[in-house]
């Protein structure tokens, strides 16, 4: 048994059982793949793919448990990578998974701030929907993942809470909500709506928001970001509900007003794996998003189990 059939057999997982993104990851040919696997399943006795007509159609029971298996042992024997590097100031690297949201409005001065401080480490961000950061941390794609979704339960994986992610209303200048003493959700529905799409996760969180309401507002057009949607406000087609974090830039015409306790609480979460070994510039870089965790807290609820 090698660690390449091992590394192979994760990427195959990572790769939702394309042989052939998995070989483009690893630099090697589909072939070399296939042989090693092979290999490996002659010598531990069991089938760990299953196949139909040479198609790989998904894990066999003791391939899932060779999987988590060998997933744990590769995390562990990079945490030694890990270590050495800092022990010997080698050139690190960095994995970012995060949304547009963050990667656009939350991260731009951390990203700064630990370039100066580190500038030996190469930081890498991932942009992807919400829903598949924490399986990019699990999965050991990303070191780090920031999100809106909520804490995971899964059991290898840290997740910290970074506060309350506020949202505000915009509206143009002189709109009837901009110059109101308070604001409702009833109100708002009284006016043409510029919002999310609903698969995305503000636009079901402001979705449900207005249906447990028992209101119908109307949405004039959606957008998938919080950039296309002032564009769209600016331009009078309606009001909008964003993240108030994406209020920074907003265009002069415009008028945002916090209405965060009108919609259920929203958490920012960073994830990241419970490794037996935290790297020194990992550990930097959870402290500049949030200085309450230095490298010897993070330590201990890395340890700590519930």
């Amino acid at each position: 048994m090698t660690l390449l059939q091992l590394r192979f057999l994760r990427e195959i997982a990572r790769q939702s059982l394309n042989m052939s993104a998995a070989a483009r990851t690893l630099n090697t040919s589909q072939p070399s793949i296939s042989r090693q696997i092979q290999q490996l399943e002659a010598e531990l006795g069991v089938e760990l793919l299953a196949r139909q007509r040479n198609r790989i159609t998904g894990f066999t029971e003791a391939g899932h448990a060779v999987l988590a298996m060998a997933t744990r042992s590769l995390s562990e024997i990079e945490s030694i990578a890990s270590y050495a590097a800092d022990l010997t100031g080698q050139r690190g690297r960095l994995t970012l998974a995060a949304s547009h949201l963050h990667a656009r409005f939350m991260l731009a001065k951390p990203v700064v701030a630990f370039n100066r401080a580190h500038p030996n480490v190469t930081l890498h961000m991932r942009q992807v929907e919400p829903n598949a950061i924490t399986r990019l941390v699990a999965d050991g794609e990303a070191d780090i993942g920031i999100s809106t979704e909520r804490a995971t339960d899964e059991a290898s994986l840290l997740s910290l809470s970074l506060g309350l992610l506020h949202r505000s209303l915009i509206t143009p200048k002189g709109h009837p909500l901009a110059q109101a003493r308070s604001v409702t959700l009833a109100d708002i529905a009284r006016f043409p709506i510029v919002g999310y799409n609903e698969r995305s996760r503000t636009g079901e969180l402001l979705a449900a928001a207005f249906r447990d309401a028992g209101l119908n507002p109307h949405y004039v057009v959606s957008g998938s970001d919080a950039d296309v949607i002032k564009v769209y406000v600016a331009a009078g087609l309606g009001v909008a509900i964003v993240p108030s974090v994406a209020v920074d830039g907003t265009p002069a015409a415009l008028v945002a007003r916090d209405v965060t306790k009108l919609l259920p609480r929203t958490q920012t979460v960073l994830s990241m794996r419970r490794n037996d070994y935290l790297p020194r510039h990992l550990a930097a870089f959870v402290s500049i998003l949030a200085p309450q965790w230095n490298r010897t807290r993070l330590e201990r609820a890395m340890m700590a189990k519930g």
